[in-house]
């Protein structure tokens, strides 16, 4: 029988997002979203999910 998705607690990932390495980005500007757009909003969420970590 399927478990209700209500009986599941929510669960936050609190591993940080990592930086793109040089050989995924195309350096040309023209990709949407780049991988540096997407890495920023990973970010930005975990730095909301996580205030108590650090971010070095």
């Amino acid at each position: 029988m399927p478990q209700n998705t209500a009986d599941i607690p929510y669960r936050v990932d609190d591993t940080k997002p990592t930086r793109p390495t040089a050989d995924q980005c195309c350096g040309g500007g023209s990709c949407c979203p780049c991988v540096w757009d997407e890495y920023r909003e990973a970010l930005k969420v975990w730095r909301q999910q996580n205030p108590e970590q650090t971010d070095h």
